[in-house]
């Protein structure tokens, strides 16, 4: 009994834990592009009260680092790794840092005197999407299209772009049924907060020569018996009398 009760005192703790973490609002996100510029405001925290406020002092901080301290009538300094590539604004409290990294990534947040706290923004450093590489192969009768996934694929997002139907094995793969115009093309768009690329495929790249000579024959060996059968109907029906003869 006792076994079993201090069980139902976990999977209660448990419960309660999970529902609380997942009451919780998520912080902010904030995207840079690698190599540009971003700019982090006090209004991105969600700070109370802050429209007209006149800053005396600010500190920004990274996790628990400095970013850059400010005093009334005083210089700004400015903290390693940001030295000479961060820029604060004394009247809005916006922070800018330029030549992004990858390490600059983190929870950044504002202090000042008398400033009601904020929740700290996350700040991710995102690459600048290049064209997708696209290949394809031929089996069973389908096509089957992908794309090479970038280095960076976080906040990844892919649309594909066809005039006829497909179906999605994955995000990255699609598959087409072979009975399609091979002069057609595919279309892969890659984007994430940042940026936005595109690349195209045409299909006849896809299919080997003597599967599209065959394609060809079929679609007019098709058309070649429609007409024929057409021909015949006719040929019946003016023998019958069926058809009246101007």
């Amino acid at each position: 009994m006792a076994t079993n009760f201090w069980k139902a005192k976990i999977l209660l703790a448990s419960v309660l834990i999970g529902y609380f973490d997942f009451g919780k609002c998520e912080s902010m996100k904030i995207f840079g592009c690698k190599n540009d510029n971003v700019t982090l405001s006090p209004f991105h925290l969600n700070i109370e009260n802050l429209n007209n406020w006149i800053f005396k002092d600010i500190t920004w901080k990274k996790d628990k680092d400095k970013v850059a301290d400010w005093q009334l009538d005083e210089e700004v300094k400015y903290f390693t790794p940001f030295t000479n590539r961060a820029t604060l604004d004394f009247k809005s409290g916006n922070l800018t840092i330029s030549n992004l990294t990858r390490s600059d990534e983190g929870a950044y947040k504002i202090e000042s005197l008398n400033l009601p706290e904020g929740e700290a923004v996350n700040l991710y450093v995102l690459d600048k999407l290049s064209p997708p590489t696209l290949s394809c192969s031929f089996e069973d009768g389908k096509i089957v299209v992908s794309s090479e996934r970038p280095e960076d694929s976080r906040f990844l997002n892919y649309k594909w772009k066809y005039a006829g139907p497909y179906v999605n094995i994955s995000e990255s793969e699609v598959q087409i049924n072979n009975s399609v115009d091979f002069h057609e093309s595919i279309s892969c768009i890659l984007s994430n907060p940042v940026s936005t690329t595109e690349s195209e495929l045409f299909l006849q790249s896809c299919v080997p020569k003597e599967n599209q000579r065959r394609h060809r024959y079929i679609l007019i060996g098709s058309i070649t018996v429609v007409i024929v059968i057409c021909l015949g109907i006719l040929f019946i029906l003016r023998k019958c009398g069926l058809l009246n003869k101007k």
